[in-house]
């Protein structure tokens, strides 16, 4: 996620937020499968819906901040 900024460096803010939200919950979920893999009774489609969920929260949240500025209040 840290070069990524630097790809899409010229491109519309857009496209860069289409690739990002899409690859951070796919990489979590492949990450939380190969971590578990093997556990009995994990019902993987509430788990992977759970990771999805809490990314787009997080990606509304920070839109939110952003849009209304609050960052700059946060850190005085």
């Amino acid at each position: 996620m840290i070069v990524l900024p630097a790809i899409f460096q010229g491109f519309d803010r857009w496209l860069y937020l289409t690739v990002a939200e899409t690859f951070a919950p796919v990489a979590e979920c492949i990450l939380f499968r190969l971590a578990f893999r093997g556990t009995e009774g994990v019902n993987w489609a509430r788990a992977f819906a759970a990771i999805v969920i809490a990314n787009l929260a997080s990606f509304g949240l920070g839109e939110v901040l952003n849009a209304y500025q609050w960052f700059g209040l946060l850190g005085s």
